[in-house]
């Protein structure tokens, strides 16, 4: 999963190693990796974005961590829920969602890079699987 204490040097040997990889493939693996790839990788920015205007976790959903997303946003309805109604509880809950969403937010350049480094691999190893035709 994505580790926000990852040194960027190990990431980016992780990163050239999958680019060695994927030189290595023949042409047709290779179209169908990065045909793949252009599609299922994600901005970085967009995920900033949707995560300093947006709180409660749709940043998760545009990263595909559905589990992420729906404990965010159930935090975040129970705590206007909660501050509706009066109960101080509600601001504890808005003052834990700000300490999870900040690195997020802090970090969302390596985080996105990660996931797109896990992407990429996951589409490495199906190009390595199919039994492309040849056009």
């Amino acid at each position: 999963m994505m580790n926000i204490f990852e040194s960027t040097r190990q990431l980016e040997t992780k990163e050239n190693s999958l680019r060695y990889q994927v030189q290595a493939l023949d042409d047709a693996r290779r179209r169908y990796f990065f045909d793949e790839q252009s599609q299922r990788v994600k901005d970085p920015d967009t995920y900033a974005v949707l995560n300093w205007f947006f709180i409660g976790g749709i940043h998760h959903f545009y990263l595909r961590q559905y589990g992420l997303f729906l404990g965010e946003v159930c935090c975040l309805v129970l705590a206007v829920i909660a501050l509706s109604i009066g109960i101080a509880f509600g601001w504890f809950l808005v003052a834990m969602l700000l300490l999870v969403e900040l690195p997020q937010l802090f970090y969302a350049q390596k985080i996105v890079r990660q996931y797109n480094y896990h992407i990429s691999t996951q589409i490495l190893c199906e190009a390595r699987e199919k039994a492309l035709v040849r056009r």
